[in-house]
């Protein structure tokens, strides 16, 4: 069994802690080295990328199990620079005024060639930063949000964040593309999947989107170790919300990224695995109903 915790206060910082404290706790040993990841794909403001005081709130969380280093770094898509882009949006200044070790970039690493057991997907692999297998425990931050080319994009496809330039242009666009895209986005977490999701929905796109679209103002923050768990209650939430009929008219579980993470064992396998414990969520029961 997982929990994912739920949470909505008027403080986000205060939905951050409670939503972590429902999902258990980090669990980050003394003197590690925790990377935290926020959604900076472009510089479009919240719910187009991470929301800073969410960033925030998760450098407070994680400061309170005394790690050696606390380390955040994106990369934005293909074409910008991604210091600009996490000034731009705030997240850059309140990593250094929250007294991180270090603010930095994945745009130019060296980076590792991967081809992982089960990439199927990936018949050439994929590259990733080297400077990950240096750290003891990631966070990521995403989104819950609808995307116009791989449906929705949650704690699953923040892990397109880590692949390079060359792997996003082999990423697949036009008819048919959910499947084959879930597929892809899936397997990446087979690799430095991170160990705990702090999800944003303090705003989120219900169409279109990541950058625009219908915008809805739930004012909650998921939290979970476990991506599969993080992104069906994400997915249920959508549905709560009403959103685009690719999500709303099937199971969370029909998903092409869900289907093929459950396939992978990336995390729960089904609705029973699942404890969802909540705080200040009015619609909670119908967010569990919509998890079925």
């Amino acid at each position: 069994m997982v929990f994912v915790g739920v949470s909505r206060h008027e403080d986000t910082l205060k939905s951050v802690k409670v939503a972590v404290e429902l999902a258990g706790g980090l669990g980050v040993r003394k003197g590690s080295t925790v990377l935290i990841r926020p959604n900076a794909n472009t510089g479009d403001l919240p719910p187009g990328s991470t929301s800073p005081e969410v960033l925030r709130g998760a450098i407070r969380e994680v400061r309170k199990y005394n790690p050696d280093k606390i380390i955040v770094a994106e990369k934005s898509m293909t074409s910008l620079d991604t210091e600009k882009v996490m000034k731009k949006l705030g997240l850059w200044q309140v990593a250094e005024s929250e007294g991180v070790d270090e603010v930095l970039t994945f745009d130019h690493m060296k980076r590792w060639h991967m081809k992982p057991d089960g990439a199927s997907s990936w018949p050439l692999g994929f590259y990733v930063p080297e400077m990950l297998a240096s750290v003891d425990y990631m966070i990521a931050l995403p989104v819950i949000k609808t995307h116009w080319t791989a449906t929705f994009t949650m704690g699953l496809k923040s892990q397109i964040s880590i692949t390079a330039d060359r792997d996003r242009m082999r990423l697949p666009h036009g008819k048919h593309r959910d499947l084959l895209f879930g597929k892809m986005i899936a397997e990446t977490n087979l690799v430095f999947k991170p160990d705990f999701y702090i999800s944003d929905a303090t705003k989120c796109f219900v169409t279109e989107g990541p950058n625009v679209g219908t915008l809805k103002e739930p004012g909650l923050i998921i939290a979970s170790p476990d991506v599969i768990a993080n992104d069906v209650v994400g997915l249920a939430l959508l549905k709560t919300l009403g959103t685009m009929p690719e999500i709303q008219e099937s199971s969370v579980w029909a998903q092409p990224q869900i289907k093929r993470a459950v396939e992978l064992g990336l995390g729960v396998r089904n609705r029973e695995e699942i404890v969802i414990e909540s705080s200040g969520v009015e619609e909670i029961e119908t967010i569990i109903a919509n998890t079925l």
